[in-house]
């Protein structure tokens, strides 16, 4: 660690004072320089040397004064750019060369190399040399001379720097057993054994486990458990931000790389391991000409100078390494997979014990259980182990904080993980959160039991587990005439199992060209590049909402090819936009609603057997538009049939409770006498085009009058506005419990008392 030195920091603040003294804007070089001068240490041994050194300092001070450009008035001096490059390229130095702090011909060097600065003008005009003032200063001042250290001391230093050795941490304790990965392993000391080339880049998805097999080849080196010709040696774990923080200047970020370079030869025992490798094509490069990092090790690893582990992800080896292929051909290519079910089950177990020592609590077998099988259903965008680790440690912190001793169980993962998917902890625990589900949507939606009951048999097969976990919860189409409830069937679906509804119209994607609003912009259209526009609509949402219903409302509407795009919806859970950006769908229900064939039922025939005739009409449609395929991956084909007055009836009664809730507000009720709904479903009632007519009735004849009663009329709060239709016309009666005798009714609506 670097030390601070009180001589420096003196000078410093001399410096710093002169410039304030002379109202300067800046601390530059000549300033540093006079105020080493008058240090009487420096000037004895300028004196010494036989330089004039009084003569020195008034030069440097008229020099000063007449710098008029520089005066400005009551601001604090910053330091020039030529002076943050002699600090940084002091402290370079004694790095390289293994000390701790700066010394004043370290700073005199540094301000010698400074060529085209008017102090190192001065330097030659009073002959001092570089060479022959450091002899003196070492021989006036034994007790400053720079410590007598072996290269690998120096060595030791700078890779202590810029690295961080994996050797201390997992003596230390602080690096856990890699366990599942003796394959990757012994592929790496394999590679490590040649002569040339020895070197590994590791390949895999993120949170596969990559930077930890490199930090458990450091823990077996450290417990013996190695090769004998690896024994011995060091990991360090390379920072590249480490290496470009300071690097200022043009050749700053060059000086770092060939020190750790440097250091890793002469060391001869040490191993290299840079994580996020794509990091080094481009670092360091400030222009198009300039020599990043990856060119400069490019020498060093090809003949086997050093030893390097590289790791990085599929997407940026794509990107960076298959770019570059005089780099790429430079390492053994090692891939990691994710591990199995029950290869993350046993990291898990042997992690069990660190993470009940960290957090203080106990994990359960069923814990371990549910965090890989759970994650591995719910959490498809993640990789094992690192979603199974995540999801034990972020489930032992919440319990941490609320209880002083707990246990994680499987409830306590299952509620984790809800909290993390946004899906309903029942739904993932497989509980009996349904509950009174059937009835909820049946007491809603009226005269379409079958079509329910369709539904809810694949849903419950889900919901059970007894459905490939790589499918989505089910594939619906939803066919049946216009206003018969498909659209409204979905909404209660996703209203009562707690899922996020994701609407779209298919008439915005009648073109072809349109198509891509959902999967994303095709290559070389605009957007394509881009992650977020380039992704597609349905993919983006997907994406926010995992746990969702998805309606596709209309989709005969839509362009043939939208068919095509849910082909994979359907049987692989995923969607996968133009960029390769995939989409889970595995945890979403997906609804397609079409009125085909709903003209030709209506249409009038000829002869005998027209219902035979008619029914046959949406199947031959249905054949004719979805290809045989497309079919084959519905998990129903769902009929809604046209409703009758009974439901009618119902959806009146309906109309009638969600218009009290509104007036509830209001302390209002609204109650429709029985002549009145029978005018209503008289008026309102087509067999062709469903509940849509009957509700733009109940609008005309009820909604309009009462609310022209509520605006324009006095109507005491507590009233109950009841509808009549006697002699061709609606009647408004508003009746309040004050006016006349009355009772309340169960459902709590009031009653005129007969007169005696």
């Amino acid at each position: 660690m670097l030390q601070a030195n009180p001589e420096i920091e003196h000078i410093v603040q001399e410096a710093t004072s002169i410039a304030k003294e002379y109202n300067h804007e800046y601390v530059t070089l000549e300033h540093i320089f006079l105020a080493m001068v008058k240090y009487k240490l420096f000037k004895d041994l300028l004196i010494k040397f036989g330089t004039d050194a009084e003569g020195l300092e008034k030069d440097i001070e008229a020099y000063l004064l007449g710098q008029d450009y520089l005066v400005v008035q009551d601001a604090d001096p910053r330091r020039t750019n030529a002076l943050e490059r002699v600090f940084n390229r002091a402290l370079t130095q004694i790095l390289f060369n293994g000390r701790t702090h700066i010394q004043l011909m370290d700073l005199f060097i540094s301000i010698q190399s400074e060529t085209n600065s008017y102090a190192h003008y001065f330097m030659l005009k009073y002959g001092l040399t570089k060479t022959k003032l450091v002899d003196l200063y070492n021989s006036s001042f034994p007790g400053e001379q720079s410590k007598k250290v072996s290269k690998e001391a120096k060595a030791e230093k700078v890779l202590e720097f810029y690295c961080d050795n994996l050797n201390v941490k997992a003596a230390k304790g602080k690096i856990d057993s890699v366990i599942g990965r003796e394959y990757e392993t012994n592929e790496i000391i394999e590679v490590m054994a040649r002569k040339n080339k020895n070197n590994v880049l590791l390949i895999g998805d993120p949170g596969v486990g990559k930077t930890a097999i490199a930090e458990g080849l450091a823990l077996s080196i450290e417990l013996q458990t190695v090769p004998e010709f690896l024994k011995g040696y060091t990991v360090y774990n390379l920072d590249i931000a480490s290496l470009l923080a300071g690097s200022k200047y043009r050749g700053d970020f060059e000086e770092k790389v060939q020190e750790v370079i440097k250091a890793l030869q002469v060391k001869d025992s040490a191993i290299l391991f840079i994580d996020e490798a794509h990091q080094m094509r481009g670092a360091g490069a400030g222009s198009q000409g300039s020599v990043d990092f990856s060119n400069m090790i490019k020498p060093a690893i090809g003949k086997g100078k050093i030893k390097v582990i590289a790791s990085t992800t599929w997407e940026e080896y794509t990107q960076s390494f298959e770019k570059d292929r005089a780099l790429m051909r430079r390492f053994q290519r090692v891939t990691v997979d994710e591990p199995t079910l029950a290869v993350a089950k046993d990291i898990l177990n042997g992690l069990k014990p660190s993470f009940e020592k960290f957090h203080g609590g106990t994990v359960t077998p069923g814990a371990i259980e549910a965090a890989v099988d759970l994650s591995v259903r719910y959490q498809t965008d993640k990789k094992l182990p690192d979603k199974a680790i995540d999801l034990i440690d972020s489930t032992c912190a919440r319990l941490k904080l609320s209880t002083a001793i707990w246990t994680v169980t499987r409830s306590d993962i299952v509620d984790s993980l809800a909290k993390m998917t946004k899906i309903p902890a029942e739904q993932i625990g497989n509980t009996k959160a349904i509950g009174n589900f059937e009835d909820n949507i049946k007491q809603r939606l009226y005269g379409q039991n079958d079509a329910v009951d369709s539904v809810l048999e694949k849903i419950y097969i889900s919901r059970a587990g007894l459905k490939a976990i790589n499918k989505p919860i089910g594939s619906f189409l939803f066919l049946g005439p216009t206003g018969t409830g498909k659209t409204e069937l979905a909404k209660l679906l996703a209203e009562n199992l707690g899922m996020k509804l994701l609407r779209y119209d298919m008439s915005e994607y009648q073109e072809r060209h349109t198509v891509a609003k959902l999967v994303g912009a095709p290559p070389g259209y605009v957007g394509y590049d881009d992650s977020n526009l380039g992704g597609g609509l349905l993919i983006s949402d997907i994406e926010k909402n995992p746990n969702s219903v998805i309606l596709l409302d209309e989709v005969e509407k839509a362009h043939p090819d939208v068919n095509n795009v849910l082909l994979q919806m359907m049987d692989e859970g995923t969607l996968t936009s133009s960029n390769g950006k995939k989409a889970n769908c595995r945890n979403t229900i997906i609804i397609l609603t079409s009125n085909l064939g709903a003209a030709d039922n209506e249409r009038n025939t000829i002869g005998f057997g027209d219902e035979m005739q008619k029914s046959g009409e949406d199947d031959k449609a249905l054949k004719n538009y979805f290809a045989p395929e497309f079919r084959n991956r519905l998990d129903a084909i769902v009929k809604f049939n046209k409703l009758d007055e009974f439901s009618m009836r119902k959806i009146v009664g309906k109309f009638v409770a969600e218009v009290n809730d509104l007036l509830s507000e209001k302390q209002l009720r609204l109650r429709l006498a029985e002549t009145a709904v029978d005018e209503l479903i008289k008026s309102g009632f087509d067999s062709k085009l469903g509940a849509r007519p009957l509700q733009r009735k109940i609008n005309e004849e009820i909604k309009v009058p009462l609310s022209k009663k509520i605006l324009f009329e006095s109507v005491p709060a507590g009233s109950q506005i009841t509808v009549d239709f006697l002699e061709g016309e609606y009647i408004f009666d508003i009746v309040t419990p004050d006016s006349t005798s009355h009772r309340v009714d169960e459902d709590g609506f009031i009653v005129l008392e007969e007169k005696s």
